[in-house]
């Protein structure tokens, strides 16, 4: 059941086309700080878990009691945190996370 089509007659563009004149960018790079400071470890970790933008892993910055690092978070255990490469920080070390 072949039907015979008609031929596409291609209109010829003779003309520049200049449509576009300018480009917007919509995403902001600054970070806005959560009021979290008043919240519990606890609650800023479960805050980060139950978000909306985590599905599998998280940037994060870590405070601790030696250092502040950042690092990607992809699971948790009920006593310590596990991050991309391979490590665990407990949950008791940390002081401020965001």
């Amino acid at each position: 059941m072949k039907k015979d089509l008609p031929d596409v007659f291609p209109v010829p563009v003779n003309k520049k086309i200049d449509n576009v004149q300018s480009v917007y960018y919509g995403k902001e790079d600054r970070k806005i700080k959560d009021n979290n400071d008043n919240l519990s470890i606890e609650s800023k970790i479960n805050r980060i878990f139950n978000s909306t933008d985590y599905i599998y892993k998280k940037e994060v910055t870590i405070k601790t009691n030696n250092n502040q690092f950042s690092k990607t978070l992809v699971g948790r255990t009920p006593e310590c945190l596990l991050t991309m490469d391979n490590e665990k920080i407990n949950i008791s070390d940390i002081i401020d996370i965001y």
